[in-house]
C-alpha cells in the first residue's frame, strides 16, 4: 500500500507543481535609449495566437492573465505556471523577441531581462524632384506587401510592390504596356486600403533616383462612362474636390452593393454618410453613381496644384 502511495505521489506531484502559478518579477534592460517606453510580456505567445484569430485591441490588452507591461522603471510582474513560456517584446524592430521558460526564470534572483539587437536595413533616401511623372488609368495585375520587418525604423505606412496594365496615359509616356512600382499607403488614411481596390485606378507614379514610386496616398478608383471616358464617383470620405463635380452617366454595370444586414434606421444613416442621394441613385439594394469627376479634370487639377506647390 505504501508503495502505491509513493508511486501516486511521484506521478501527480509534477502535475500539481505545474498547475500552481508563481509570480515572476524583475526588470527589463534595453540596449539603448531608442526602445519603446513599454515592454510587453506575453504568456505562451498568446498575443500572436489571438491576433491570428482576429482578436486585438482591448480584447487582449485588458486580459491580465496573458499579458503584462513594464512600468516607468521597467519593472514587470506576471503570474505563470512553471510549464509556461514568457515572451518579451519591445515595439522596436532593432530588438529580438526574447523567449524564456518560466521554470528557468524561477531559479534566478534579481531577474533582469536583456534585449539583443539585430541587424537592420536603412533604406536609401531620395530628395530628388521627379524626372518624369506617369499619370495613367491602370488595371491591377498584382499588388503585394513588401517586407519591411528588417527596416531600422518603424514605418507608419504599408509598403507594396504593384504591377498595373496601363489603359490610358495623361502625362509622360511610359515605354511599356505594364508598369511596376513601389507604393505606400497609411493603414488608416482611406476608407479602403490601396491593395483592396480591384477597380481600374487613376494613379500618379514618379520616377525619382532611378526608381518608380507612386505618389503617396494619391489614387482614385475610376469607371467607364457611357461616352467611353473614365471618371471617379464621389467618395464622401475624401470629399474635397467639389469644384470638379458634374453630372456623369456611368455605364449601367457601375454600381455598389448596399449591406443587407442593417436595420432600416441603420441603412438610412449608412446611405446618408456613404452614398448620399444627391450623388447616387439608390435602387434594388444598389447605389448607382450619378455625380463624379472625369479623370482628365482630376489630372488637370492635380497638375495645377502640384506646379503651384513646388514654385
Amino acid at each position: 500500500m505504501k508503495k502505491k502511495v509513493i508511486y501516486l505521489l511521484i506521478y501527480f506531484v509534477p502535475f500539481l507543481f505545474n498547475a500552481q502559478k508563481v509570480k515572476i518579477e524583475g526588470h527589463v534592460e534595453l540596449p539603448d535609449k531608442n526602445g519603446w517606453p513599454t515592454t510587453f510580456i506575453s504568456l505562451n505567445d498568446t498575443i500572436a495566437k489571438l491576433h491570428k484569430l482576429g482578436l486585438k485591441g482591448n480584447e487582449i490588452k485588458n486580459d491580465k492573465d496573458i499579458l503584462a507591461y513594464t512600468d516607468s522603471t521597467n519593472y514587470f510582474s506576471i503570474n505563470a505556471r512553471p510549464s509556461d513560456t514568457l515572451f518579451f517584446k519591445n515595439n522596436v524592430r532593432l530588438y529580438h523577441v526574447e523567449k524564456y521558460a518560466v521554470s528557468d526564470l524561477m531559479k534566478k534572483k534579481n531577474l533582469v531581462i536583456k534585449f539583443r539587437t539585430k541587424p537592420c536595413v536603412t533604406p536609401k533616401e531620395c530628395d530628388q524632384l521627379p524626372s518624369k511623372t506617369y499619370i495613367f488609368v491602370g488595371s491591377k495585375i498584382k499588388v503585394s506587401y513588401a517586407d519591411t520587418s528588417d527596416y531600422c525604423y518603424m514605418m507608419m505606412d504599408s509598403k507594396y510592390d504593384a504591377t498595373y496594365k496601363i489603359e490610358q496615359e495623361f502625362d509622360d509616356h511610359f515605354p511599356d504596356s505594364t508598369i511596376t512600382f513601389t507604393a505606400y499607403d497609411h493603414d488608416f488614411s482611406h476608407r479602403f486600403l490601396f491593395e483592396d481596390y480591384n477597380a481600374n485606378m487613376l494613379l500618379f507614379v514618379e520616377e525619382r533616383c532611378g526608381e518608380l514610386i507612386h505618389k503617396r496616398y494619391k489614387f482614385f478608383p475610376v469607371y467607364k462612362t457611357k461616352d467611353g471616358r473614365w471618371a471617379t464617383p464621389v467618395d464622401t470620405y475624401k470629399d474635397n474636390y467639389k469644384d470638379l463635380y458634374e453630372n456623369i452617366v456611368f455605364e449601367e454595370s457601375v454600381s455598389f452593393d448596399l449591406p443587407n444586414q442593417l436595420s432600416d434606421e441603420q441603412m438610412t444613416e449608412f446611405i446618408k454618410n456613404r452614398f448620399p442621394e444627391k450623388y447616387y441613385r439608390i435602387k434594388d439594394g444598389k447605389a448607382y453613381p450619378i455625380i463624379g469627376i472625369y479623370a482628365e479634370n482630376m489630372v488637370k487639377h492635380w497638375m495645377e496644384t502640384y506646379i503651384k506647390n513646388i514654385k
